[in-house]
């Protein structure tokens, strides 16, 4: 095991532990150590969600670094999505979501599912002093579009279906 990897597995061990400054500290050696370890940048991500000083754009950038180490990895996206999702970065998080049921057609519904529920809820809790039924609809709108694709139904079917 390379002294990377180490470092990545001490600084899991401490993001169980919610030690979060402690695990950005392992993190941050293991990305110094090996600049190309994906799991480091998606760990001091994961960790810097419990140190609100963190600025976004640094948690999103490590998201995407670690997304540009390892293109294939739907969770690293999907987790990307989520974070935007609850600082409101809304087209970042639908990209996110779709790129992750692109990577993994299999699980495609999940995605769909969780942006589609997540998306409507996130979007409330952001807004729920100033919502307007016509503010709300567009919401609902995509919402639904995205609850109907994690069923692989389109919008005719869907419709008879409810009938």
């Amino acid at each position: 095991m390379s002294e990377a990897e180490k470092e990545i597995l001490a600084g899991e061990r401490k993001l169980a532990e919610m030690d979060f400054s402690g695990a950005i500290s392992r993190f941050r050696k293991a990305i110094k150590l090996d600049p190309r370890a994906a799991p480091a940048y998606f760990g001091k991500a994961e960790a810097a969600l419990g140190i609100p000083k963190v600025p976004v754009e640094e948690v999103i950038g490590d998201y995407r670094k670690a997304i540009e180490l390892e293109p294939d990895n739907a969770f690293f996206k999907a987790r990307l999505g989520a974070f935007c999702l609850e600082v409101g970065q809304w087209e970042m998080a639908e990209e996110s979501y779709n790129e992750a049921a692109r990577v993994d057609p299999e699980n495609r519904y999940l995605y769909f599912s969780e942006f589609g529920l997540e998306f409507y809820y996130s979007w409330m809790a952001m807004n729920e002093d100033e919502i307007s039924e016509a503010d709300r609809e567009p919401v609902v709108r995509k919402s639904l579009g995205y609850l109907i694709r994690s069923l692989d139904l389109d919008e005719t079917t869907a419709k008879r279906l409810l009938g």
